[in-house]
């Protein structure tokens, strides 16, 4: 399954803030939402904690995807139109945007 997200703004002073919260972290928890089948591959999008993904990053720490369905019942592009945020959908495995580096795939 590919994850995806549309939020491209990271604030390094959040993701500084969140580094010092989980250093002593082993994993955290991503929170994700099954979007579905499009185009014959399967995806979810991830809805929050992109700074602490980032702050995950920086220190190494495990990444686990907790995917869950929609709180409204949205699934598909219905899903992503509702749920855009503020630039290209990309691969949240492959890209990094505190750096500015993304792979789209839309």
């Amino acid at each position: 399954m590919t994850i995806i997200s549309s939020q491209h703004h990271i604030d390094w002073g959040i993701v500084e803030k969140k580094m010092e919260e989980i250093k002593s972290f082993e994993k955290v928890v991503i929170p994700c939402t099954y979007v579905g089948y499009i185009d014959g591959t399967e995806y979810a999008m991830q809805n929050d904690k992109h700074h602490t993904l980032a702050a995950a990053r920086e220190l190494g720490i495990a990444v686990e995807f907790d995917i869950t369905n929609d709180s409204e019942g949205l699934e598909g592009e219905a899903l992503l139109e509702q749920r855009y945020n503020d630039g290209d959908w990309y691969n949240v495995e492959t890209s990094n945007p505190a750096y500015y580096e993304f792979d789209l795939v839309w």
